[in-house]
């Protein structure tokens, strides 16, 4: 049976990292997608050197999304992709230029776009295929000054969601995971008191980037393989 590899986007720090630890540790090979001035631990591609291999480049460009997949299929058999990979550009709206909102939207809703198409080529020829997002809490709630940020990822749920209903009939399944604030990504770059007022709204408070990991490991095992088309939320519970 051939390798099942992961392809991970934004796989060179924070959650996508995270991610990208996870799986190589449950024994799948790993396609992590990293910007170009990132670089995976030395440590990691030293554990896992016949497990994994990374392609550098913008997720927003399509032929990153091509080279993905490529280097997936040289691996072993594309059996899942994350996509991780997301910027923010946080300002009022009034105040926001164009050129802002339409990073976000090309990097993250637009890279979500080009990966998936491109896995789709595989994936409905293999009929069989895994496709999870990374969402936010701000896609359903929203939040002052991430009005494109909120925006990309509604987007991305939309997308899930229409992507199943396309393409349930050849094996693929999609699911959106919605954190809310976490202790390592771009929620770790918010002001402090942005952070803590986030953080006191949630129930059970921030969550750990090591806990979105495993509940992608979830995601693409066996055990979710009737989870498709919809959203999993993993805020914590939000205070009224």
């Amino acid at each position: 049976m051939s390798r099942q590899v992961i392809a991970v986007t934004g796989g060179g720090r924070g959650i996508g990292l995270a991610i990208t630890t996870r799986l190589l540790a449950a024994g799948y090979g790993v396609v992590a997608n990293t910007h170009r001035t990132q670089a995976l631990p030395g440590e990691l591609l030293d554990s896992y050197p016949d497990r994994i291999v990374t392609v550098s480049g913008d997720i927003g460009v399509e032929r990153t999304s091509q080279d993905i997949v490529e280097a997936a299929q040289r691996l072993g058999r594309l059996h899942a992709v994350v996509h991780s990979a997301g910027v923010c550009r946080d300002r009022l709206l009034m105040t926001m230029d164009k050129a802002d909102w339409d990073e976000v939207i090309r990097v993250n809703l637009g890279g979500a776009f080009l990966i998936t198409k491109h896995a789709l080529k595989v994936m409905t020829r293999q009929r069989y295929g895994r496709l999870v997002y990374v969402s936010s809490a701000a896609a359903l709630m929203g939040n002052a000054g991430q009005s494109s940020y909120a925006a990309s990822k509604a987007g991305i749920e939309g997308l899930s969601r229409s992507v199943s209903q396309e393409y349930a009939r050849f094996g693929v399944r999609t699911v959106a995971l919605s954190p809310g604030l976490v202790d390592g990504g771009l929620g770790a770059q918010l002001p402090p008191a942005v952070r803590n007022e986030r953080r006191e709204r949630q129930l059970l408070g921030e969550a750990a980037v090591r806990h979105v990991a495993g509940t992608v490991a979830f995601l693409v095992g066996p055990d979710a393989d009737h989870i498709n088309g919809t959203v999993v939320h993993m805020h914590g519970g939000i205070r009224f």
